[in-house]
């Protein structure tokens, strides 16, 4: 009766411990997923602030082209011949959603 109570008290004592091992091996296993979730979460964010960043700089380019058909119209006297170039190209950056200024952004997300 006793050898029987032996076996049976280490037989649900080496359960416990596969049990436990696998619980271990579960939240291991859980923790690097959300690990891997977080990296790929913060990665994502990194690329839509360097998008956001480089339409941005777009846009303040084409308002540069703007200032800049004002400032030559004024210096040239009123000769607007610049701004016929000028304007179209500056409204084109400010409304554009496409990558029009190549940069090292724009060759990173081509892909090239």
């Amino acid at each position: 009766m006793v050898a029987q109570a032996e076996r049976l008290k280490i037989s649900t004592t080496e359960e416990n411990r596969a049990i436990r091992a696998l619980q271990e091996a579960a939240y291991i296993e859980g923790y690097m997923t959300a690990e891997l979730r977080e990296r790929e979460r913060r990665k994502k964010a990194r690329e839509r602030k360097k998008r956001k960043r480089y339409f941005l700089t777009q846009k303040l380019y084409g308002v540069a082209m703007l200032i800049l058909t004002v400032v030559s119209v004024k210096l040239l006297e009123g000769d607007i011949t610049v701004a016929f170039i000028l304007v179209p190209m500056g409204i084109v950056l400010i409304t554009s959603k496409e990558m029009l200024i190549v940069n090292e952004y724009f060759w990173e997300s081509e892909g090239v």
